[in-house]
């Protein structure tokens, strides 16, 4: 068995640099609960004039991020619009009916993406008896769409219906910073589409722990309550926003060498027999294959990767997802396209 992992199951397994351990080492620190740390409030600072927003805040994780967000904007009994296979549905326990009462009004799409069309038939009447249609949602980049960006005119048309509709329209940027270096578009330009916006510093930033979430300075406070609530308040948490801001000056642009490799992959097990790439086309740094046609069950694949020394995700069924991220080289994922070829045979 190999001694070390190629670990491709998702992009939060990075590990800090010795860089950004050195500045974490050297993080001026206060208690952030009373508002007194200097270097998380330079984090909020810059990642809320990096969106365009008034007002941000330091959370522990995109989870944190999402359900304070939901909580923020609706009452019990409302409706969240959003698509069917956001991380709220897929990933969060039920927690938006758990904390905040509200059920989600689900749309079919293709790769997470939907257009105002769709939406805007999921919009409930005034009727006193169906719930309120209060928050629009979406996922930018889409992870269980394969990292999908999700394009700048669909957003548009949704900003233009959240605005006629009176309703705020938030996104989990989870990976947006995915989609900035994929698009070209610049953060601020995301941000001015959206009333709130959250992006995670542990996965392609390569940060140990946290999220940010921006809005509204009167939003922002609502949900540094909300965070209060829920237990997460912290107190010297500037060893943790120092990394993120590490990663704001020197992990952002690199994003590029994950989603080359992330082609060089996709392109690489594309050939290889009894195996499909779920999406064609490979946006950023998330690959989804399909084994189905091997005859093999997904667990004993996943064991023989593992004797080799790679680890992709199960998806469910004979669905993987492979993700590239700062700890995966391209001699890591030749590496790991050879294995899944041998594992396979």
């Amino acid at each position: 068995m190999s001694e070390r992992l190629i670990d491709m199951r998702s992009d939060t397994v990075t590990r800090p640099t010795a860089a950004m351990r050195e500045a974490m080492l050297r993080a001026e620190v206060g208690d952030d609960v009373m508002g007194e740390d200097p270097t998380v409030n330079a984090l909020q600072e810059r990642a809320a004039a990096l969106f365009g927003k008034e007002a941000a805040l330091f959370v522990s994780s995109g989870t944190q991020a999402n359900q304070i967000a939901i909580k923020a904007y609706t009452q019990p009994g409302d409706e969240v619009i959003a698509d069917a296979l956001c991380h709220p549905v897929r990933s969060e326990l039920g927690a938006a009916a758990l904390i905040s009462g509200v059920q989600l009004a689900l749309i079919p799409t293709e790769r997470g993406v939907y257009a105002r069309a769709q939406a805007e038939r999921m919009f409930r009447s005034t009727n006193w008896m169906q719930p309120k249609s209060a928050l629009l949602w979406v996922e930018n980049t889409h992870n269980a769409g394969g990292g999908t960006v999700f394009p700048l005119e669909a957003l548009d048309g949704l900003r233009a219906l959240s605005q006629d509709r009176g309703i705020p329209l938030h996104m989990d940027g989870a990976r947006v910073f995915n989609a900035v270096v994929a698009s070209g578009v610049a953060p601020a330009e995301w941000g001015k589409r959206c009333d709130s916006i959250s992006f995670c510093l542990s996965k392609g930033l390569g940060c140990p722990v946290g999220s940010i979430l921006m809005g509204r300075r009167e939003f922002i406070a609502r949900a540094r309550r909300l965070r209060q609530i829920y237990g997460g308040g912290w107190r010297q948490a500037g060893l943790l926003a120092a990394a993120g801001l590490h990663a704001l000056d020197h992990h952002v642009e690199r994003l590029a060498e994950d989603h080359a490799n992330a082609r060089h992959f996709a392109q690489r097990v594309s050939e290889i027999r009894g195996l499909r790439l779920v999406y064609d086309d490979t946006q950023t740094n998330l690959v989804f294959l399909d084994i189905a046609e091997s005859g093999m069950k997904a667990d004993d694949v996943s064991k023989r990767l593992r004797a080799q020394g790679v680890a992709l995700a199960m998806r469910g069924g004979c669905t993987f997802r492979a993700v590239t991220h700062l700890d995966v080289s391209r001699a890591d994922v030749e590496q790991a396209a050879a294995a899944l070829k041998t594992a396979l045979a």
